[in-house]
């Protein structure tokens, strides 16, 4: 199921990661003749959307919450219908095979159907309720909001001292800590801890609580910090968690008042008159000045504390006790968590296991309802006559209790999670028992980001255990998060994130996929940028020009490569090679798209394509492809570099499918579409770990005979000599075969090969290799040469005696760091080698 994205803005880059891990699932299950479904959809992002839409009221001078209500919502929809319409064509434009046929949206009428039908579901077994709890309340928003949507930063606040008075008229009183004096018009009583001597004498007593002169009892309370300012702690059961705990243990405490309307504002009959109305801001400093006046503010300091702020408005919360409807979680929560644990259900990567264990543990009821314009009307009716709440999987018309027909229906909205977590089945047709559901599902894979593990992905684990009896899916992959080149994840906010419409329209749709999953794991957090985009374009251009090479060296009329061709053990090295390095990535791409390991397949494809087939393969093979070694080397290159190219092109269909179809268009094929042809398999392709082994040295030759040149500063026209000696007989066996592959890649006149104890027959420079060793023939030393030469030798001379310096104090191997030490050491080896070699080249000149 594609996770459906919010009409809260355009997608991002980062949903553009996620849709091509899913794109590239999608089309290799395709190719692999396996029945793929992948299902599009948006979500309404009912508080998400209407802020947004509050936003763009506001800069145009409109409140939407002065809007008539009908108003209010052509608005909301207007824009749901704008950003619609761009997800669609950013969806379209990167390619993604999504089947259009079955797009659904989280607010249609099928999507209205399961909502209500899994509302009254638990409603009737015990699981959702309505009642009076602690939520957090946005205050900007007028609407509660989930634990989820809370953000705690550090802040530095107030902290004020101030003294209860005693009731009876005592001296004295009890010293008060407290950063919200704002909220001492609820306050109930005062509570110490019980084995803090210091205020176990006032336990019992009454204190006048400043400003409205209630009276209230000072209790003993095991929840108090007696650490936290004096030890005494203000009750304030309807605006702090805690005190509401510490409340509920005490029953004999009076019932405490509202104080805050719903944009947390002083109001109502405990708070005097002289303070309603005004802002928790406002009240804050006129309770602080007015506890100053009445001589109760005993001293104040700066405090550094948690502050929760709304996601959605950055307003301040307000914790409130509120009535709203709530889901309990914990029996919706063991059933998926032993699922988990037995593995049906499996988190990729594993080490994000560990901390869906934790937050399930620690789970709380989840609040669903919303004081909201957007989203799902509460499927629940109140009987006028009875006062029953009636929540029916079809409207009802009359109150089954009794009978009554005046019905009023639930004023607010779900929270949009709560169609959202349905979303695996009944975008499948659920409750409805449709062919799409029996045939799909369990889904297979869900892929997302790791930032909804809880809004989301395991809520709907949760519900479809509870609604289907099955789990919603067998894998869960949670991708990295982008951030830019200066190393800041990648948001709107931010402003950071380019449309993906903008990077395909510069770069092409391809560039942007291979871009996304190399080279930075899809699984990390990692950069996105114009250097990715670079790399990806690179790549495909190589890609590019290894068609337009092998079109131009194959003959008219070549047939498609339905099978590899057969190889005798005689047949040439570099093909025998090239096959074997195909089944090797063939199969690595395979093992890692099944772990969901998509950066280690792109990057086997990457070193395939561009180092295998475009740096050796293709320069190795111009001499068979151009006829210089016989028809029969001709033929059998030509079919070699057909099937492993037309391959390569079908491994990499799902990561830059535009492309790769535009390409295999170029070359023989069977069928009309690459991407409907069968996906290739490494069992194709015999294994041969020998021509793999005797390559080695090969390559290892011509690399270090091209070091040599470029070392030597030989220049490009020339062709000097070169010599290898073998470390055994076999591998002498395979360079003397492939000595003039060896000479023809390094540009030289002639690779010999060196019996042991002989030397090159002119000075020449050496390298060691674990096949050998390799030799090129140095030029004379020209004057200009030598002198260089020698001032290179003076300053790496210069530069080694201060290193030997630094390592013959016994200071500094005393002080520094072993690794410092280690580096010092390493460095002054590579000095001395160098040296060497530019006392060997002197000599040489020397005796020329």
């Amino acid at each position: 199921m594609l996770p459906p994205p919010n009409v809260t803005g355009i997608l991002t880059v980062g949903h553009m990661l996620g849709d091509t891990t899913m794109d590239i699932l999608v089309r290799r299950q395709r190719a692999r003749g396996i029945p793929t479904l992948w299902v599009p959809g948006i979500d309404h992002a009912g508080l998400a959307t209407q802020v947004e839409v509050r936003r763009r009221l506001q800069k145009e001078g409109v409140r939407l919450e002065q809007l008539p209500r009908e108003e209010a919502l052509a608005q909301i929809e207007r824009w749901k219908e704008e950003h619609e319409r761009r997800i669609g064509e950013q969806i379209r434009a990167a390619g993604f095979s999504v089947d259009w046929s079955r797009y659904r949206y989280t607010l249609d009428a099928a999507s209205a159907r399961a909502t209500r039908e899994a509302f009254a579901s638990l409603f009737e077994a015990g699981l959702l309720y309505r009642g009076e709890r602690m939520v957090n309340w946005d205050p900007r928003l007028r609407t509660a909001i989930s634990d989820l949507e809370v953000v705690r930063t550090e802040e530095d606040g107030e902290m004020l001292y101030v003294r209860y008075a005693w009731a009876d008229g005592s001296p004295g009183g009890v010293e008060v800590a407290t950063v919200r004096p704002e909220t001492i018009f609820g306050d109930v009583a005062v509570a110490v801890h019980p084995d803090d001597a210091r205020h176990a004498p006032e336990v019992g007593r009454e204190v006048v609580v400043p400003l409205v002169g209630r009276r209230v009892p000072v209790i003993s309370d095991p929840g108090v910090d007696p650490t936290f300012g004096a030890g005494a702690l203000k009750i304030t059961p309807r605006h702090d968690l805690l005190d509401r705990e510490i409340f509920l243990r005490h029953p004999g405490l009076i019932e405490p008042v509202e104080i805050f309307d719903d944009r947390a504002h002083l109001a109502g009959d405990g708070v005097p008159a002289a303070f309603r109305g005004l802002d928790r801001d406002e009240a804050r400093a006129r309770v602080t000045e007015q506890l100053a006046v009445e001589g109760l503010l005993v001293r104040r300091q700066t405090y550094r504390h948690t502050v929760a702020r709304s996601e959605r408005s950055e307003a301040v919360i307000e914790p409130r006790l509120s009535t709203q409807w709530f889901v309990r979680m914990r029996p919706l929560a063991d059933p998926v968590v032993e699922a988990v644990r037995r593995g049906e259900i499996r988190i990729h990567p594993e080490r994000w296991g560990r901390t869906f264990f934790r937050w399930m543990e620690e789970i709380e009821d989840w609040c669903v309802s919303r004081q909201i314009l957007w989203g799902h009307p509460i499927p629940v009716d109140y009987c006028r006559a009875c006062g029953r709440a009636i929540a029916a999987k079809s409207p009802p018309t009359e109150c089954p209790a009794c009978h009554g027909r005046e019905l009023t229906p639930d004023p607010d909205v779900l929270d949009t999670w709560f169609t959202s977590w349905l979303w695996p089945f009944a975008a499948l047709g659920w409750p409805e028992a449709t062919a799409d559901l029996a045939h799909y599902y369990p889904t297979s894979v869900l892929v997302t980001g790791r930032d909804i593990m809880f809004f989301w992905v395991a809520r709907m684990m949760m519900a479809g255990v509870r609604f289907t009896g099955s789990r919603p899916f067998s894998d869960v992959y949670f991708t990295g998060m982008l951030r830019d080149e200066r190393g800041r994840r990648m948001s709107k906010h931010l402003g950071n994130s380019p449309d993906p419409i903008e990077v395909i329209r510069e770069r092409g749709a391809d560039a942007m996929r291979f871009a996304l999953v190399f080279p930075n794991p899809t699984d990390e957090d990692g950069p996105f940028g114009a250097a990715s985009l670079e790399g990806g374009r690179n790549f495909l251009t190589k890609l590019w020009n290894l068609v337009r090479f092998a079109r131009a060296n194959l003959p008219d009329g070549a047939s498609a490569p339905r099978a590899p061709p057969s190889l005798a053990p005689s047949a040439r090295l570099e093909n025998r090679w090239i096959l074997a390095r195909y089944h090797r990535t063939a199969a690595a791409v395979d093992a890692a798209l099944e772990g969901f390991e998509f950066t280690r397949a792109a990057t086997a494809l990457h070193g395939f394509v561009w180092h295998d087939l475009a740096d050796r393969y293709v320069e190795i093979s111009k001499e068979a492809l151009g006829g210089r070694l016989g028809e029969p080397a001709r033929r059998e290159t030509e079919a070699t570099l057909l099937f492993v190219l037309e391959r390569a092109l079908r491994l990499l269909a799902p990561f830059v499918p535009h492309v790769a179809e535009e390409l295999w268009h170029a070359l023989p094929h069977e069928g009309e579409l690459l991407a409907s042809a069968p996906w290739p398999t490494a069992g194709e392709v015999v294994p041969d770990e020998v021509a793999e082994v005797e390559m080695e040295p090969v390559l290892e030759a011509v690399r270090l005979l091209r070091n040599l040149r470029a070392e030597e500063e030989v220049p490009p026209a020339a062709t000097p000599r070169a010599w290898v000696r073998a470390a055994g007989p076999e591998v002498a066996r395979v360079l003397a075969a492939e000595s003039a592959t060896i000479a023809r890649l390094a540009h030289a006149a002639e690779v010999a090969l060196l019996a042991p104890g002989t030397a090159p027959s002119s000075p020449a420079a050496s390298r060691v290799a674990v096949f050998g060793e390799c030799y090129l023939e140095r030029p004379p030393a020209s004057p200009k040469k030598i002198d260089t030469l020698a001032r290179e030798r003076e300053r790496l001379a210069s530069l080694l005696e201060k290193t030997r310096g630094r390592l013959d104090d016994d200071g500094f191997r005393r002080r520094a760091p072993p690794e410092v030490v280690e580096e010092a050491e390493a460095k002054a080896r590579e000095l001395t080698e160098r040296i060497g070699r530019i006392d060997r080249h002197l000599e040489e000149a020397a005796r020329a």
